[in-house]
């Protein structure tokens, strides 16, 4: 069984198959593998996704799934009392014609919900209950089992790079008349353009490049953040990763294996400044110097993750975070401690950076990542007008 379905996940479904076998439905293990299997494709914190694959799996008409979310939501515990219930497709023992007992239907299903009191029911909602305190919870408080366990999700996220319009074209669409097409068509009728052709612009997906401090300061969040920046990697051939405390390290190939504990080993054995000071301007000269024209091309995205402490010059940083920002798409910045109660950006080096940065988010658990997942796939395709432009002389 995939790990994403493993142990204490796996016994909770097996559970909701029993519920689901009680109101009638055919769960037995030739729907429930398959369908155990679909949840390792799929992101189980979305409830619509987990409802879609039952709907799949279990539904034999459309009158079903009013049932089936009805008994969803009672196994996640979730479920509103007070919706109109519908009776399940149930068939009496003793009918022999496969008649549906509508009472017997309502009263399984009551029962059901009643289960949500049941001491043994709460062994599934044990698992769903840990699981999102885990994505709210600050990875500095982590324990080391929580850790392991944060690492597992994060290993489990899909990581949308987005996508941009590519100046090459193809076949379809209503964008712009193909006019080789209605040409080379026309010659069926004497040169008559009677069938007209089209052709849309072509999605690629979006570069992105990601610069991650591993500094002293952000000793509390360094390897998570690495597994991040691994799951990236992994998800998608367009992501370019840095790591910098005093210098500047590209870690994109120790980041392509497909064990994720080794990988990451692989980056520490490389990496001489690990958890040293931090000089980020210098860090990201470094950058625009040697890799920007290379990586920053083709509408890349730009993510720094950096709590902002510097001991270098703050009008370095400024102009190399303006030169970065001016050379990629969209520059993002993730600080640690905006988690912290009272956070305010007063340091010098986000004092200095801010300006130039058009997206300043969080980095401090999974919810903020979450964030950027959600910011990368929603980006819009133009360029936006800059911050700093913005701002009066």
């Amino acid at each position: 069984m995939p790990d994403a379905i493993s142990g204490t996940l796996t016994r909770n479904w097996l559970r909701f198959g029993l519920i689901l076998r009680g109101l009638g439905f055919d769960a037995g293990p030739a729907r429930m593998l398959p369908y155990l299997q679909a949840l390792t494709l799929l992101d189980q914190r979305r409830r619509e996704d987990v409802a879609a694959a039952v709907h799949a799996h279990f539904a034999r008409r459309r009158d079903d799934f009013a049932v089936l979310d009805r008994a969803l939501g009672a196994f996640l515990l979730g479920a509103d009392p007070a919706e109109p219930r519908r009776s399940p497709p149930v068939a009496e023992p003793g009918d022999g014609d496969g008649s549906v007992s509508s009472a017997s239907g309502e009263t399984r299903q009551l029962n059901i919900l009643d289960d949500a009191d049941d001491p043994e029911v709460p062994l599934a909602l044990a698992t769903y209950s840990a699981t999102e305190v885990l994505r709210h919870k600050d990875f500095a408080a982590l324990s080391d089992e929580e850790m392991r366990a944060v690492r597992r999700m994060i290993q489990q996220m899909v990581t949308p790079a987005g996508r941009r319009r590519s100046r090459r074209y193809q076949r379809g669409g209503d964008e712009r008349l193909d006019l080789r097409r209605v040409l080379r068509q026309s010659l069926r009728f004497n040169g008559e353009p009677l069938l007209f052709a089209w052709r849309r612009r072509r999605w690629k997906p979006r570069p992105v490049v990601l610069l991650c401090d591993i500094s002293g300061s952000m000793e509390r969040y360094t390897r998570l953040l690495l597994h991040f920046a691994y799951a990236m990697e992994n998800a998608s051939e367009r992501v370019e990763a840095f790591v910098f405390a005093t210098r500047l390290t590209r870690i994109t190939r120790q980041l392509r294996i497909h064990n994720a504990d080794l990988a990451l080993d692989r980056v520490m054995a490389t990496v001489e400044d690990w958890s040293g000071g931090t000089r980020i301007g210098e860090s990201i000269d470094d950058f625009n110097r040697r890799f920007g024209r290379r990586f920053l091309g083709h509408g890349a995205t730009a993510v720094v993750i950096s709590d902002g402490w510097d001991r270098g010059d703050p009008a370095l940083l400024a102009q190399a975070t303006l030169r970065l920002q001016r050379s990629c798409h969209r520059l993002i910045w993730m600080n640690p401690l905006m988690g912290a109660p009272g956070f305010e950006p007063l340091t010098l080096g986000l004092r200095a950076v801010l300006p130039y940065v058009d997206d300043f988010i969080s980095a401090h658990n999974l919810v903020s990542l979450e964030q950027l997942q959600e910011l990368l796939e929603n980006l819009d395709d133009r360029r936006q007008v800059r911050r700093q432009y913005l701002q009066p002389a």
